[in-house]
């Protein structure tokens, strides 16, 4: 399937498909995994991670001759399904608590990764909202602090702080899950 077709779905009748490039079809393949792997470490379900990477392409593709002439496109992209993910994270609290006042019902998910990934990953997302970005652009993202910085819209040693405060956050969290027990 072409990158077109997959982000096809997502365009609207309006959108012009006279910038879908050779060079942004490469772009695509080349960063997608990465996007999907950075909204997977910031939102909990694996499809909802997916849509807010298409939808993160989707916005590229339709400011592709703008996006295809920056330094770093893929940092922009990442600023966008990163800012995506914080919005969807707001919008499904106000949903969880809406229905907890109309009822208690709790969704279901499907796991799509380990059950101790998933709690690693639990953990992240309990960060503090600039904490967890950091620590899924550095380690999911694998990007430098500078690379960070930029998707982030702050300092560098700003960042180093997020990922300083996270990683002692996480290690007292998770000391105990990585000790056996006698």
């Amino acid at each position: 399937m072409s990158t077109t077709q997959q982000i096809g779905r997502h365009l609207t009748p309006t959108t012009d498909l006279t910038v879908d490039t050779p060079a942004f079809e490469m772009f695509y393949q080349r960063e997608f995994r990465t996007i999907v792997a950075i909204a997977r470490a910031l939102v909990p379900d694996g499809g909802a991670a997916e849509d807010l990477a298409q939808e993160a392409f989707v916005a590229a593709h339709q400011n592709w001759q703008k996006v295809a002439n920056y330094d770093n496109p893929k940092a922009w992209v990442r600023r966008v399904v990163v800012n995506k993910a914080t919005s969807f994270q707001r919008r499904r609290g106000a949903e969880w608590r809406a229905v907890t006042r109309f009822g208690n019902t709790s969704p279901t998910t499907m796991p799509d990764i380990s059950t101790e990934t998933e709690e690693v990953w639990d953990e992240v997302r309990r960060l503090p909202r600039r904490q967890a970005q950091a620590i899924a652009l550095f380690y999911v993202g694998q990007l430098s602090i500078e690379e960070i910085a930029q998707v982030m819209d702050c300092q560098q040693g700003a960042v180093k702080s997020h990922l300083h405060r996270a990683r002692i956050k996480l290690s007292q969290s998770l000391a105990p899950w990585g000790q056996e027990t006698q």
